[in-house]
C-alpha cells in the first residue's frame, strides 16, 4: 500500500469531528490507507457526530489498522461528494480509536487501495459511548 505524508494529528478518543477540526497541529504524519469508505452524506454525517459510537461498517476491518513505526495503517471515512474526510485507526475496536479530519483527501496517495461503498439499508443505530 502507498504511504502518504500529511499534516495532521490523530486524537485519541474523539467525541465528533468538531473536535478534530479545532487544533490544528503542524505535525507531519506518515499515514497508509488501507481502504476508502464511502457513506453516503447523511450516513457521514451521523458517523462524524459520534465518533465513540461502534459502526457496523468499521467492524470488518478493525484489525486492518494500527500504528507501528511511525505509520499509522489506517481507514479513509469520507464521501463520494466531497474533498474532505476522517481517517479512522480502530485498533481492533468497532469505533474510530484514533481519528484525524482531513481537509482534502486527494493530498493522500490513495493508489490501488479498495474502496467500499457502505450503504446501511436502516438508519445507523447507536451503541454504548466509550
Amino acid at each position: 500500500m502507498p504511504r502518504s505524508e500529511i499534516k495532521g494529528c490523530f486524537f485519541f478518543k474523539a467525541s465528533h469531528a468538531q473536535e478534530l477540526m479545532e487544533e490544528k497541529p503542524a505535525q507531519t504524519i506518515h499515514v497508509e490507507v488501507v481502504r476508502v469508505i464511502h457513506l453516503s452524506a447523511q450516513h457521514f454525517q451521523h458517523f462524524s457526530a459520534n465518533l465513540l459510537r461502534d459502526m457496523p461498517f468499521l467492524a470488518p476491518y478493525k484489525d486492518s489498522t494500527s500504528y507501528d513505526n511511525g505509520v499509522t495503517r489506517c481507514l479513509l471515512v469520507t464521501t463520494e461528494r466531497h474533498h474532505d474526510g476522517i481517517l479512522v485507526n480502530c485498533e481492533g475496536y468497532d469505533y474510530a480509536r484514533y481519528s484525524c479530519y482531513v481537509s482534502d483527501k486527494h493530498s493522500l496517495d490513495l493508489r490501488d487501495v479498495p474502496v467500499e461503498h457502505y450503504d446501511l439499508k436502516r438508519q445507523p443505530h447507536d451503541r454504548q459511548e466509550r
